[in-house]
């Protein structure tokens, strides 16, 4: 699991449900150019759902944000040494007819 939190503004309740989708701004009032296209959080979204996590959101008490994310652990390799194994055989001469 993984916290990050901030003390700024914080997301208004009826846009918490939206902050992860694709190209959603809670600041209307702000242009491409002025910061950010509204794909930071949609792509942490994928990220982490691709790896069979969950993100987040709530409000922090006193103001800000607080964003989690939780991975699954990776199982436990079998032995010491996780390299794959690699059967290996003498080669045999090519023949040509």
């Amino acid at each position: 699991m993984l916290e990050v939190a901030d003390a700024g503004p914080g997301v208004q309740a009826e846009e918490a449900d939206r902050i992860f989708e694709r190209f959603y701004r809670t600041d209307r009032s702000r242009t491409r150019s002025q910061g950010g296209s509204g794909l930071g959080l949609a792509i942490v979204r994928s990220l982490v759902e691709a790896h069979g996590g969950m993100v987040g959101y709530r409000a922090r008490p006193g103001g800000g944000s607080i964003f989690r994310v939780v991975l699954p652990l990776a199982p436990a390799p079998a032995s010491a040494d996780t390299r794959p194994e690699i059967a290996t055989a003498p080669a045999e001469p090519s023949r040509r007819n």
